[in-house]
């Protein structure tokens, strides 16, 4: 699947863009909501890009603003290409977990990732046998749901390759390397896998030494995404069993920033991770 623009990423755009004209017009939510005869809520998602939006919608909220006829009709191709359908809803709903499909959708036309995952592997740098186990061990859904999750995530790691491919940055514990989450041949493919991404030009893989103590992120998975255009600014997307949880204000972004600098600071070099990885999987037997 090569880089394209994403329908979550129009979405989010045009809810900023509509949240500066309504705050540049002088409008409170209630104001507009009560204009538009709809719920504050509503005001609320369109703007932070949850929901997609009607273009009838998009035109009374502009003429509402004042927006000049120029910028409408921008806002009317943003609401037009929002409507489009993402790569993974043809996976089904059992395959996307909560907050996933806004985290898939953001992927998409993101240029950059940086990652951590406590205690496994990150998916993107998953074999089929690694993935297909954690994905059985977690899903409390039919054997069908986790053939569709699988079919996903391999769908998900083309964004590594072809065109444009995403730039993945990857601190992977010591203990993730060692964990025999499938039986000894398939975790050594695994790692030889690893391996094999990590001379990749567009992926960095940094290990996490089991020495190096405690860090800020202990317990978290961590997902950074950045983007090539400006308007877009960085998302921090935190995973869990529950799902995924998204945090796009600024502050909260910086602070995991600065956490996930610190992890590469203090994990081992590429070189020398590698060479550790290279090692755990000839002592495998």
């Amino acid at each position: 699947m090569a880089q394209v623009q994403s329908p979550t990423v129009g979405r989010r755009r045009l809810g900023t863009e509509l949240r500066q004209l309504r705050e540049a017009a002088g409008l409170t939510h209630v104001q507009v909501a009560e204009a538009l005869d709809c719920s504050q809520g509503k005001i609320s998602k369109i703007e932070t890009g949850r929901v997609p939006v009607r273009t009838l919608e998009v035109r009374a909220m502009a003429e509402l603003y004042g927006a000049a006829e120029d910028r409408v009709e921008i806002l009317l191709g943003l609401a037009k290409d929002s409507k489009q359908k993402g790569w993974w809803q043809s996976y089904g709903t059992g395959a996307v977990p909560p907050g996933f499909d806004t985290f898939l959708g953001l992927e998409a036309a993101a240029s950059s990732l940086r990652t951590f995952s406590s205690g496994l592997i990150p998916g993107l740098l998953q074999t089929k046998e690694y993935a297909y186990e954690l994905l059985n061990a977690w899903s409390p859904v039919e054997r069908t749901d986790v053939e569709s999750s699988l079919a996903l995530r391999l769908a998900r790691q083309e964004r590594l390759t072809g065109v444009n491919p995403l730039s993945l940055w990857a601190v992977v514990e010591e203990a993730a390397l060692r964990r025999l989450v499938v039986p000894a041949d398939a975790m050594r493919q695994q790692l030889r896998h690893l391996l094999h991404l990590a001379y990749r030009a567009n992926v960095t893989v940094q290990v996490l030494p089991n020495s190096a103590g405690a860090h800020p992120l202990i317990g978290d998975n961590v997902a950074l995404l950045e983007f090539p255009d400006p308007v877009d600014p960085p998302v921090v997307f935190l995973e869990n069993s529950a799902g995924w949880q998204g945090m796009k204000k600024a502050a909260e972004v910086r602070r995991y920033k600065l956490a996930m600098d610190h992890l590469t600071m203090a994990a081992m070099s590429q070189k020398d991770s590698v060479a550790l990885i290279a090692k755990i999987a000839d002592e495998l037997v």
